[in-house]
């Protein structure tokens, strides 16, 4: 850790922790003897969750079988670990809600561009036959939490950031001019102090530079280029209009992907984004 984050991060004494039933639903689901009953009440217990998890089971995202209305059938279509990744996110990405000191943050945004880059994630993989799907979701989801942090504990930081950004500054590099550190920085951070898995952590620091260490960043490699198909569909983590996202092509040779591939990503965000948008309003 660099002087910078370390001094920026002490400031943070209030960091919230997971809430209780999301953190019951990971220890269950995490656990060698699952017992589907326990993880259905303890769904059932949380409204917000349940509703996700049916909602999640019945959107273009998870494609096989019927309609369902049961938090159980629910669990079951879409597994154990996509309901993991449901409870996580919902309980991570909602945290910081109403912590920024003005109406003007930009809460809302950076939600709906996570929400969009673990859609997209999950997209790529499904077209790369990708065998960690559920990782890739959460890590989607998740990338940016330190920017929601960022937002919601250092507004005034935050607000210099984006008035660099507006004068021609590249987005990483007018927040190590204001802080010394970077939003993938800061969430790192975050994901130790949580004791988040180690892939996530991965994601979060590195989503924007995915090939630092070599080509086994690959879970990085994908949310970085979910990153970067959200922003140019309009999905970005800010209100600025010119922002982009920090694109490294050699991404699309590690992971294999075609041009051809990339644009029939692009093609279906809307399609698959928008519906999982509207069931977390």
């Amino acid at each position: 850790m660099n002087d910078s984050l370390r001094v920026l991060t002490q400031k943070i004494t209030n960091l919230p922790t997971i809430p209780p039933i999301a953190e019951k639903i990971i220890r269950l689901i995490s656990s060698n003897s699952v017992i589907v009953n326990h993880i259905v009440e303890t769904i059932e217990k949380d409204p917000a969750i349940s509703a996700k998890v049916i909602g999640f089971s019945n959107a273009a995202f998870y494609r096989r079988g019927g309609a369902v209305t049961a938090v159980r059938d629910a669990v079951m279509k879409i597994g154990f670990d996509n309901v993991k990744s449901i409870a996580l996110g919902i309980s991570l990405l909602t945290i910081f809600k109403g912590k920024q000191n003005d109406e003007a943050g930009d809460y809302e945004n950076i939600i709906w561009h996570s929400m969009a880059v673990g859609v997209i994630a999950k997209e790529i993989s499904d077209m790369l036959k990708w065998p960690m799907q559920e990782e890739l979701f959460t890590s989607g989801l998740l990338h940016d939490i330190g920017l929601l942090a960022m937002n919601a504990f250092f507004p005034d930081i935050y607000g210099q950031i984006i008035a660099k950004f507006k004068k021609g500054m590249p987005f990483a590099d007018a927040e190590r001019a204001v802080c010394g550190c970077t939003h993938g920085d800061i969430g790192a951070w975050i994901s130790d102090k949580w004791k988040l898995p180690d892939t996530l952590y991965d994601v979060i620091r590195n989503h924007h530079i995915p090939l630092h260490d070599g080509s086994k960043h690959s879970l990085a490699a994908v949310v970085h280029l979910a990153d970067v198909i959200a922003v140019k569909k309009d999905f970005g983590p800010t209100t600025m209009r010119g922002y982009e996202a920090p694109f490294d092509s050699t991404v699309l040779k590690i992971l294999g992907m075609t041009e051809h591939k990339l644009l029939q990503v692009e093609s279906r965000v809307d399609e698959v984004v928008d519906p999982v948008m509207q069931m977390w309003l």
